[in-house]
C-alpha cells in the first residue's frame, strides 16, 4: 500500500509538491503555481512587516495583527522545509514499499489499515476545523473593508490602493494569501501527523514479528531432526529482527531532522498567538463578528499544537510499550543463546524515543500543557 498518498495530494492541491509524473508544459505550469504561492505568501508577511508600527495604535489591534505576522512566518517556514526536504519525504515514502517495512502477511496489513484509517479520520477532522476557522476569520475581516480607503488587512504598498482599479485586485490578494497559507499549514501538520502515526504502525508491526518469532523458533525446536542447524537458523532470524528494529529508529532520526526546526517556530509561536489571541478576545464585543473569527482562530491554533504533541507524544509511549511487549512473549522457552540476546534486546527499547522540536522541546502532553500554561501567563501580563 502507498502511504501517505493523501496528504501528498493535499500538498499538491496547495501549491508545495509538484506529483513526479508530472513532466513538460504540465510541470511547467506548476512550478509557476508554485513560484506564485511563495511569492504571494512572502510578500503579505513583508507587507505586513513594514506596516507594522506600535505607536498611536490600539492595543488589540497591534496584537491582531501581530498573531497574524507569526502566524505566516510559521508558513512561509514551513514552505521553505517542505520545498527543501522534499527528498527526505520522498525516501520516507519509498521505505515503507520495500522490505523490512512493507508489510508480509494479511495481520500486517490489517495493522497498516488501522492506522491509515486514524490518519484519515485525523486529516478530515483537521481539514473541516481549519476550513471552517479560517472561513469565519476571513469573513470578518472581509466585513471591516470600506472601499476603497479600508483593506481586509493592513499592509503597505507601494502605490496608492485607494485608487478603485488598484483596490480590489489589492484586496483579492490579501483574501488568497491568507487561504492560501492556511491551507499550507493545514497540509504541512496533517503530513507531520500521520508519519507520526505510521511510525506507530512500525511498532505495532515490529512487535507481532517477534512473536512470531518466537512461535517459529519454538517449532523449528520440537521438530529438528538434527538436519537443521538450529542455532544458526535462531541467529539469522534474531539479527533479521534486531536490523528491523533499528531500520525503525533510523526512520525516526529522518522524521525528527525533517520536522524538528519547523516545528520549533510553530510551538513558540503557538504561545504567543494562543495569549493573545485570548486577549482579543476578551476585549471584543462577544456578538461580533471579529469575536467569532478570533474564536474559532483560538481553537485551530490551540487543537494544531495538541495534534502535533499527542501523535508525537504516541511514539514515545509505543516504543516503550516495546519491552513489555516482547517479555509477554514465551521467549523463555527458546535456547540459551537466544535467551541471551533477548537480554541485550530488553534493554534497547528501555531508551526513551523522543520527539525533539529544535533540540529543546520534548513535543508531548506534557509539554502541550506548559505551552498552555505559558500562554495564560502571558496572558495575565498583558492584562
Amino acid at each position: 500500500m502507498t502511504i501517505l498518498e493523501r496528504n501528498l495530494y493535499i500538498l499538491t492541491l496547495v501549491g508545495v509538491w509538484k506529483p513526479e509524473q508530472w513532466k513538460g508544459i504540465k510541470a511547467a505550469l506548476y512550478y509557476f503555481y508554485i513560484s506564485v504561492v511563495t511569492i504571494v505568501i512572502h510578500s503579505f508577511l513583508l507587507s505586513g512587516v513594514l506596516d507594522f508600527e506600535l505607536r498611536n495604535i490600539d492595543v488589540v489591534v497591534i496584537i491582531d495583527n501581530l498573531s497574524l505576522l507569526t502566524c505566516l512566518f510559521t508558513i512561509r517556514y514551513k514552505i521553505v522545509t517542505i520545498l527543501y526536504y522534499r527528498n527526505m519525504i520522498e525516501e520516507f515514502v519509498n521505505r515503507f514499499q520495500q522490505k523490512p517495512f512493507k508489510p508480509e502477511d494479511s495481520e500486517e496489513e490489517k495493522i497498516y489499515e488501522k492506522f491509515d484509517k486514524l490518519t484519515k479520520k485525523i486529516t478530515i477532522l483537521y481539514s473541516a476545523l481549519f476550513t471552517v476557522a479560517v472561513s469565519w476569520y476571513s469573513v470578518g475581516h472581509m466585513l471591516r473593508m470600506s472601499p476603497p480607503n479600508v483593506m481586509p488587512y493592513q499592509g503597505w504598498f507601494p502605490y496608492n490602493y485607494t485608487i478603485p482599479k488598484y483596490y480590489w485586485p489589492t484586496a483579492i490578494y490579501q483574501l488568497y494569501a491568507i487561504c492560501s497559507g492556511a491551507c499550507v499549514n493545514l497540509a504541512y501538520d496533517s503530513i507531520f501527523c500521520s508519519m507520526m502515526y505510521y511510525l506507530c504502525a512500525q511498532t505495532h508491526i515490529l512487535k507481532y514479528r517477534f512473536s512470531k518469532l518466537v512461535e517459529n523458533l519454538q517449532k523449528i525446536n520440537l521438530e529438528n531432526d538434527g538436519s537443521v542447524n538450529a542455532r544458526e537458523v535462531e541467529r539469522r532470524m534474531v539479527g533479521e529482527w534486531v536490523d528491523y528494529h533499528n531500520d525503525i529508529l533510523d526512520l525516526v532520526k529522518l522524521v525528527k531532522s525533517l520536522f524538528s526546526t519547523a516545528i520549533f517556530v510553530q510551538y513558540a509561536a503557538s504561545s504567543l498567538m494562543i495569549c493573545s489571541i485570548a486577549y482579543t478576545l476578551s476585549h471584543t464585543e462577544t456578538r461580533s463578528m471579529d469575536f467569532g473569527g478570533n474564536f474559532f482562530y483560538l481553537t485551530a491554533m490551540t487543537i494544531q499544537i495538541f495534534v502535533q504533541c499527542i501523535s508525537s507524544d504516541q511514539v514515545t509511549v509505543e516504543f516503550a510499550d516495546i519491552t513489555n511487549a516482547l517479555y509477554n512473549t514465551a521467549w523463555y522457552n527458546l535456547s540459551n543463546s537466544v535467551r541471551k540476546s533477548m537480554a541485550i534486546i530488553l534493554a534497547e527499547p528501555l531508551k526513551p524515543i523522543l520527539i525533539n522540536s529544535g533540540y529543546f522541546v520534548i513535543l508531548s502532553l506534557e509539554s502541550f500543557t506548559k505551552v498552555i500554561k505559558l500562554s495564560y501567563t502571558i496572558y495575565n501580563v498583558l492584562e
